[in-house]
This record gives structure tokens, sequence and C-alpha cells, in this order.
């Protein structure tokens, strides 16, 4: 049924978020709706506080940490309505939220997704997760923005989107996996919800890159809004084991979705400056490594040494907690 609606949130250590998160769709959806929740072998009690305050949600406790994108598979494959909501659990739905997307997606043709608009805490606009679809020029220009103090290069606010107000519909390349709307019979046209590849990062870009090649369009619908907290799970894991998990998965994304020079020129140009910012990090000249600050400096070096060995073999060998996502 069209007035149905799956929604699937992955919890991971997140028990207070994601309570919240169950509690604002109770409030705020007149929707006919189930609830699943995967948690990814919480260590927090999550699992039994989840099951004692929200009996009639499906509740599905992996063995380990199976990463994001594949628990979010999980979900849809047990999920019983066409339509699906990803939904993550730092997230308060608000008034009308799913009702406006679902409503967009069934009038429209040609439709693979449909997002809200992503607020902050205090209401104002979340930049920065909705943008353009990776490219190589779009990636330098994301390491200006983010290493420089350069913050007006056009092609960087461009690939944010930073000059959009979004006062109506827009339609937009890149579904943030904050919160994306779209349907079994478009994950099946696009093969598959999320590559388990991607296990925390870019999961969502690819989504979006698949569903731009079967020309199936993505809007933002500002009526639509979310406030989103950022963070809630990747905040909990070594910023090295991050670094080496966005590394990877930008390797993998180029490697999949570009040609053969493009994926090189990336790959070597993260090669490239990762030695560069373990040469500095050993002569002391910066106290950062890829924004994290550098607390314990032999202990970084030997860190950056790892994720550098991690790239040129395109092999994840963090001591982190993600199993079974392989390149």
């Amino acid at each position: 049924m069209k007035d149905k609606i799956s929604i699937i949130i992955v919890n991971w250590n997140t028990k207070t978020y994601t309570s919240r998160c169950i509690k604002s769709i109770h409030q705020n959806c007149s929707l006919s709706f189930e609830i699943i929740v995967i948690d990814n072998n919480s260590q927090d009690s999550s699992y039994s506080y989840l099951k004692k305050q929200f009996p009639k949600i499906k509740l599905i406790k992996n063995p380990k940490n199976f990463g994001y994108a594949k628990a979010n598979n999980q979900g849809l494959k047990i999920a019983k309505h066409e339509l699906v909501l990803i939904l993550n659990p730092d997230t308060q739905i608000q008034k009308n939220t799913i009702e406006n997307l679902l409503i967009f997606f069934n009038k429209n043709n040609n439709i693979g997704a449909v997002v809200p608009l992503l607020l902050n805490p205090d209401k104002t606009i979340q930049y920065f997760y909705h943008r353009k679809l990776p490219t190589m020029a779009y990636l330098f220009a994301s390491l200006i923005y983010n290493y420089t103090p350069y913050k007006n290069f056009p092609a960087s606010k461009k690939l944010f989107l930073l000059d959009l107000d979004f006062k109506k519909d827009t339609q937009i390349e890149q579904a943030a996996g904050v919160s994306i709307l779209t349907s079994k019979s478009v994950v099946n046209k696009i093969g598959g919800l999320f590559d388990t590849n991607l296990p925390i990062f870019l999961n969502d870009v690819d989504f979006s890159k698949r569903l731009q090649n079967k020309k199936l369009r993505i809007f933002l619908i500002p009526k639509s809004t979310i406030i989103h907290s950022k963070s809630s799970s990747t905040g909990k894991l070594d910023p090295y084991t991050l670094r080496q998990e966005s590394l990877l998965s930008h390797i993998y994304y180029f490697k999949k979705n570009h040609n053969l020079i493009v994926y090189l020129v990336i790959k070597l140009s993260i090669i490239t400056t990762l030695i560069i910012l373990l040469t500095l990090s050993k002569l002391k000249i910066t106290n950062t490594y890829l924004q994290t600050p550098i607390k314990n400096r032999k202990e970084s070096v030997k860190k950056q040494f790892v994720n550098l060995i991690a790239v040129i073999k395109e092999k994840r060998n963090h001591p982190g907690v993600i199993v079974d996502s392989k390149f």
C-alpha cells in the first residue's frame, strides 16, 4: 500500500538517540508504519533497553558489527512494505516529515529517492550532507574547503550546495544517508540498496550514483524537515580508523564508478598526501592528521603508517569493530 511505510534504523551504542528518534516518529507520523531496528552488537545494553521501551518494533541483534550498509540491507530484507525510509538514529522526525516525502514520491515520475531538509538542533539548515556526486575536481574542491582557510572557492560552494536556500523542492545529485525515502522496486532496479564494500562512508553516494545511472531523480523536499545531531555512532570510533575507512571508501568508489585514469590519479594523490603528512608529523612540523589533533606523536606516526599501507594495498588493517566488509 502506498500509504504504508517501513522505517529502518541502524543502532550501534546509541540507545538514547534511537529511543528519541522512535518517539519522534510515533509523535509526528500519521501513516501506517513499521519500525525495524538493526542493532550492530551494541555494548551499551541497547538491545534490552529498546526491546523493553518499544516492544512492538522489529528488533534484530547482530552478533558482530557488520557496518551501516549491511545492517540497512538486513532491514530491507524483512521490511513488509513497498516504501522504505532509511533513517539515522540521531534524528528527530518533525510534523509531516514522512508524509511530505511520501506525497512527492508518489505523485512524480522517475523518482528514485526523496530526502528531507536537514536541520541543526538550533533549526538552522545543515549543509554539507546533501551535495554533488564526487568527481576528481570536486574531491580537490572539498580538500580546499576542508584543509585551507579559503571558504569561498566557487567549486567548493557548488559541491556543497552552499548557495542554495532550499525554499522549494530541489533536484539534487546525492541523497545523504541520514534520511532517504525510496521503494523496494527502485532498489531492485539499481541492483540493491547499499554496497557492503562501503560499510560506513559513501554507501549513500554510491546509491545515488546508481540512481543517476538509471536516470532516476533525487529530490530534496524543504517542507519535510528532520533535526540531525551528527555523528552519534561514528564519533565513538577511533579517528584514525575513521580516516582509513574514509580513504579506502573513496578509492573504492572511484575505482567502481570512474575510469582507470581517474581512479589511479585519486589513489596516487591520496598516497602522496599521506606520505607528506607522515613526514611532517615525524619532523614535528604539523600537529594534526586529516583534522585529527596529534596528542601522542609516536602513536600517531604508527597509525598513520598503518593507514598508508592500507591505502596502498586497498585492504583494511585497522583494529576497528566492523567485520565482513572487504574490498
